[in-house]
């Protein structure tokens, strides 16, 4: 348990940095310029951290769908640990939004409540799309588990093959050039559960391991950063085909990054910074735009490009955990902050 623990740890970890350090570089993005530093290294960043939800996402496979809970039990434990951080930070996004992007006083009742119903039904704060995610995701696990501990692990391989078949055939922009099969049952982020299951119950025999692993991660890294600078040469409008969190260049190197961390994080104990933004990482994802808002054109006004992204990762990720910890200790709060 304790080494499924760490590597676990880790992996949260590392989901965790990488979802801040894609929305510290993304802007750069949107000045689309493939010749430009600061585009190539956006670029790069982005084709390396995509796997971020996708490894939250097969963490919940792998700890959950081999938990003994009934239906009923599973989402009175679960679902209130989702829905009520998602109210809260529906109503602090809807706040910092009217703050920050309309003149509150001018707009009128009608306009106020559109503008609200919109954001309470799409998100207040795009980040905030994982939960609209997770929630359904968690609503379906319990009946995904009796399906996967009654079958074969070749039975699971097939899906997980169907999955990353459907993410092409279910991909908008290959629509012209693929058969019209409904794969739907196979789509989605539900297969990263089952991948999650997968990876955590069964191994692979073949040597050099530790070296494979990080490889296929590096060459899916390529191909997507590679590939995004090709689709975006002369364009007008970022085209962001590489970076779906459900393809197959994504999911691949989701599914290496955790064997790989498995692997090297064995013998391993997670040093006091690690547990600290493990401890804290739902409140991190929960909480960072706000704080990065703010802390990235500061650090921007001091030093360049290369310095931005990760400094402003730093920052936002240490603000967050403090925003985090003094919510926790509010009244209820531990119930909201993440």
């Amino acid at each position: 348990m304790e080494e499924k623990n760490t590597y676990i740890v880790y992996l949260r970890v590392i989901a965790t940095i990488f979802v801040v350090l894609i929305h510290a570089s993304t802007g750069f993005l949107y000045r689309i310029d493939t010749q430009a530093f600061d585009w190539k290294y956006a670029n790069w960043i982005n084709a390396a951290t995509r796997c971020s939800v996708p490894i939250f996402v097969i963490i919940s496979g792998a700890l959950l769908i081999p938990k003994e809970e009934s239906t009923w039990t599973f989402y009175k434990k679960r679902i209130p640990k989702l829905l009520y951080p998602f109210i809260f930070w529906t109503i602090i996004y809807l706040i910092y939004y009217f703050y920050k992007f309309t003149k509150f006083e001018l707009l009128s009742a009608e306009k106020i409540w559109s503008i609200s119903q919109d954001k309470i039904l799409h998100g207040a704060n795009a980040h905030l799309w994982y939960l609209y995610m997770i929630i359904g995701l968690y609503l379906a696990l319990p009946f995904l588990r009796k399906i996967l501990i009654q079958s074969s692990r070749g039975e699971i391989e097939i899906f997980l093959a169907l999955w990353l078949l459907s993410m092409f055939f279910m991909s908008k922009p290959l629509y012209a050039v693929t058969p019209k099969f409904d794969l739907t049952f196979f789509s989605g982020y539900i297969g990263y559960l089952v991948l999650g299951y997968y990876l955590s119950n069964y191994d692979f025999k073949f040597k050099n391991k530790k070296l494979i692993y990080p490889l296929i991660y590096i060459l899916m890294v390529v191909i997507a950063a590679i590939g995004t600078q090709m689709l975006n040469t002369d364009v007008k409008k970022l085209n962001t085909f590489f970076y779906n969190y459900v393809f197959a260049t994504t999911a691949i190197a989701a599914g290496a990054l955790f064997v790989w961390i498995r692997e090297i994080s064995k013998q391993n104990k997670a040093p006091e910074w690690v547990l600290l933004i493990d401890k804290y990482s739902f409140g991190i994802y929960l909480a960072h735009i706000i704080p990065l808002n703010f802390l990235h054109p500061l650090i921007s006004t001091f030093v360049g490009t290369a310095w931005v992204i990760p400094l402003a990762t730093i920052s936002t990720i240490i603000i967050s955990i403090l925003i985090t910890f003094i919510l926790r200790k509010l009244p209820f709060g531990k119930y909201v902050s993440g």
